[in-house]
């Protein structure tokens, strides 16, 4: 029995001591592998930001084996004491695990992404053919990376004795930590700094959450919010960003339409208001252009669906162009036109900083803005003052926001045309969802009749019959229709926070009513290029097609930062981009008209290939586009 033990202590103490050996040298290999991450990924211009890449390098994937090792090898070597079977099982983990990382360096090479659900099913599916056939000859390393590991495996088995007279291992752990320790360190200080070249890198590594501090900082008073966010409007220049956006420098177009524009974004205002008991002026007015019944935001909240409206943008660029501080090709556009400029916003600019990004070049005597009024009666009584003294020799634009109906609100004295409504019941009212819907409606009719005083000011000036009128909303709003207990917005991607009103009365188009899907990501275009704006081509400024040339996509790309949603047909995909183990998990699938879950199988009807080129189209060194 005490020989039996000695046994089992002997075999576990030199497995275990294999499993350092074998894990630095799978550290080297993921390192080396890993290296080509930075060859694809943008090289940073500073020596700081190439400092901290080597050092993320270094210090993020040894962590990686090490805990790997920790939790699964260290564990193991206790229950399986027998040195050819853990070794061999360890060998194949470690394939698994660096053919894995390979596979991962391709794709982020081909779409700027990390290894999620999604692709491993186009990959491994039996019916898809996008990637298939390119892929399936990529699998022939994994024998030879098999037996690599084998080598290694048995060559450091062998030589236990002499490298266990090496005194390195201490060393060798504490640089790594070091590297780990102060890649976070120099990421906390960089994202407080708002230094570009090391926070553009934190998804340049799968598994990889860089450290931030900013609300720490500020809550101790180490970090001055004020100087913070104008350290943000600061970073102007895009010399340092990824961004690739505009392709091309703009060419103006001389022989452009100069038509005015009335670009009108209702907040909250959802697509279902747009209807005769409700809207009549609005509906009234929508029958005098081209309808969009099927259109949808890009978001499902305030920042990302004005995004949308006003750069023509999937909303997954919002984080680039807030830090580049970039406006948008259509005000640029508007600028160089010699347009005047009527920017008319009932909340403050500041709110969804808009003043930083959207509106920052706007600062010129052709551009009035007139911003965080008392409510819509006062923008909207000021925005029919400017278009009384609009010159008609020279065109304008003019970008009208209203809050009613978000705040579901409506001015003393407004008749109420819905019962019952909030303001009847108390907070106990067994029917507080049909009031609370109701008081939404009210503010909706009140909405209806203030933009038809606009839109009555254009006919009173003369000026009706040479303005585009876009009439739209930033996401809609929810009353728990789909039955979770969601109230607003911004809680889930339900065509009850997504689908909004659009229509768009354009002076010598036909009315028309469109069923085809839509999104706002062309609107932009669509202005653009039926006012023969500019020469270049709509791929070189938008994610976005020309609705009025009746080519429409099969699919439409919502979502916000973090996460991507792909609007088809029949379903809604929500899935995160930002890796297999991300926080927000593996993708989910619903059904469009309820919401409710469905099987995962009906995303491969997804044209996956495009909306992955989509998401990175405007990143420099992206692939060509592709729309349908």
């Amino acid at each position: 029995m005490l020989e039996t033990g000695h046994h089992y202590r002997d075999q576990v103490s030199k497995i275990i001591s294999w499993g350092h050996w074998f894990s630095l040298a799978n550290i080297l290999l993921a390192i080396l592998l890993a290296s080509r991450y930075i060859f694809i990924a943008e090289w940073p211009e500073t020596m700081l930001g190439q400092v901290y890449s080597l050092i993320s390098l270094l210090g993020h994937f040894s962590f990686i084996i090490f805990i790997l090792y920790l939790v699964v090898i260290f564990p193991i070597s206790f229950l399986i004491p027998f040195p050819r079977a853990l070794r061999f099982l360890t060998v194949i983990f470690a394939t698994v695990g660096l053919s894995l990382l390979i596979i991962d360096t391709e794709i982020f090479k081909l779409y700027n992404l990390h290894i999620n659900p999604i692709i491993f099913e186009i990959l491994l599916g039996e019916n898809e053919q996008t990637l298939n056939s390119d892929w399936h000859s990529f699998f022939v390393f994994v024998p030879f990376l098999f037996l690599l590991e084998l080598l290694i495996s048995s060559l450091l088995w062998h030589r236990l004795r002499p490298l266990s007279r090496f005194k390195l291992g201490p060393i060798i752990a504490i640089f790594f930590f070091c590297c780990f320790l102060t890649g976070h360190l120099l990421h906390m200080w960089a994202d407080a700094a708002v230094y570009r070249p090391i926070t553009a890198q934190k998804a340049n590594f799968p598994l990889a959450y860089p450290m931030t501090a900013r609300t720490f900082l500020v809550k101790y008073g180490w970090l001055d919010k004020k100087a913070f966010e104008k350290r943000i409007t600061d970073t102007s220049t895009q010399s340092d960003s990824r961004l690739d956006y505009p392709k091309h420098p703009l060419v103006v177009n001389e022989e452009n339409q100069k038509l005015n524009v009335l670009l009108i974004n209702i907040s909250t205002l959802r697509a279902d208001m747009l209807n005769e008991s409700v809207m009549p002026e609005m509906s009234k007015l929508s029958r005098q252009g081209q309808r969009f019944n099927q259109h949808f935001s890009t978001s499902n909240n305030d920042m990302l669906g004005n995004f949308g409206i006003m750069y023509g943008l999937a909303p997954q660029y919002w984080d680039d162009i807030e830090t580049s501080a970039t406006p948008p090709v259509m005000l640029d556009y508007f600028v160089q036109a010699d347009y005047n400029l009527g920017i008319f916003n009932t909340e403050e600019l500041t709110t969804h900083k808009q003043q930083q990004t959207t509106f920052i070049n706007l600062h010129r005597p052709q551009t009035t803005i007139v911003e965080g009024t008392e409510n819509d009666t006062d923008t909207v009584r000021q925005t029919r003052n400017w278009i009384k003294q609009q010159d008609t020799s020279t065109p304008w634009f003019a970008y009208v926001s209203l809050t009613s109906v978000q705040n579901m609100e409506t001015p003393a004295g407004f008749p109420a045309m819905f019962y019952p409504n909030i303001q009847d019941l108390n907070s106990q009212a067994s029917n507080r969802q049909i009031a609370l819907f109701n008081s939404y409606r009210n503010s909706v009719s009140y909405v209806d009749k203030a933009v038809a005083k606009i839109v009555y000011q254009l006919k009173q000036s003369g000026q009706y019959a040479n303005t585009v009128i876009v009439f739209t909303a930033n996401h809609g709003n929810e009353f728990n229709d789909s039955e979770d207990h969601s109230w607003g917005y911004g809680s889930n991607y339900s065509i009850y926070q997504t689908q909004v009103p659009l229509f768009i009365v354009w002076p010598g188009k036909t009315p028309k009513v469109i069923e085809q899907d839509t999104n706002h990501t062309d609107i932009v275009p669509t202005i653009l290029a039926n006012l023969n704006a500019v020469n270049n081509p709509i791929s070189d400024y938008s994610n976005g097609i020309d609705l009025f040339a009746g080519e429409f996509k099969t699919w439409q790309l919502l979502g916000d930062k973090n996460n991507f949603v792909i609007l088809q047909q029949d379903t809604i995909t929500l899935f995160s981009y930002q890796g297999l183990f991300s926080r927000q998990g593996n993708h989910d699938v619903r059904n469009r008209s309820d919401y409710k879950s469905t099987s995962r199988t009906v995303m491969h009807e997804a044209k996956f290939n495009q909306i992955l080129t989509e998401l990175n189209y405007f990143y420099k060194a992206a692939p060509a586009q592709t729309q349908n």
